[in-house]
């Protein structure tokens, strides 16, 4: 916590870092004002680059479309490009993720989904539920929890972010395909569309029928 902080506080001296240089926006699907929008902010979307996942995660295979490196107050970071399964959602919404090992979880409801689902995963060998932050006037879809099958306490986070794809460069291969490049701006989240809503609605009411009455 010490060394980010010194990080941060140097970064902000030198003006090495520019505050839009790594962002969570949230879901790029959905068009209402997010939680990155001041002067709301979700404190899940203040990135640390030492919470980062450094090491190479297996993928699912159809799903993945490509990695991208980019770099954080110096520190290399990768964000996957993932579109979702067909047998999930027809559309096949993209979505960049940069995978986290931890995340404030101030404001945030975690949304299980059926067994079916959230075993067809991006990650191979974890679960999905969805991360939607209920801080701000709109609930805003941060990304997901990734858990593993077989051992629950083995888990990560995987922020929705963006960047600026006009300032990507380089392309270096992942395996058998090129699927790595070095990009430049990030952002993190996106608005949860109202079915979520409903869901953290559902949950927030449920949790209040079932407290003891003070």
């Amino acid at each position: 916590a010490v060394a980010w902080a010194l990080v941060a506080l140097l970064a902000a001296a030198t003006g090495v870092v520019q505050a839009g240089s790594v962002r969570a926006t949230g879901n790029p699907h959905m068009e209402e004002d997010t939680c990155a929008t001041e002067p709301c902010k979700c404190p899940a979307m203040m990135l640390n680059p030492f919470a980062a996942v450094s090491k190479p995660l297996a993928t699912q295979e159809d799903t993945l479309i490509k990695i991208v490196k980019k770099s954080i107050m110096g520190f290399e970071v990768f964000i996957y490009h993932f579109k979702q399964p067909q047998r999930i959602s027809e559309l096949q919404l993209p979505f960049k993720i940069l995978p986290m090992h931890t995340l404030d979880m101030e404001g945030v409801v975690d949304l299980k989904v059926p067994p079916h689902q959230s075993t067809d995963s991006w990650f191979p060998g974890y679960q999905w539920s969805i991360l939607v932050c209920t801080k701000c006037q709109r609930s805003t879809h941060l990304g997901w929890r990734f858990e593993s099958v077989t051992n629950p306490s083995e888990q990560f986070y995987a922020l929705i972010v963006s960047y600026d794809d006009e300032e990507q460069t380089n392309t270096l291969a992942v395996g058998d395909a090129e699927k790595m490049g070095v990009a430049a701006e990030i952002s993190i989240g996106t608005p949860a569309p109202g079915w979520m809503v409903a869901m953290v609605l559902a949950m927030a009411e449920g949790s209040t029928q079932t407290s003891p009455v003070a």
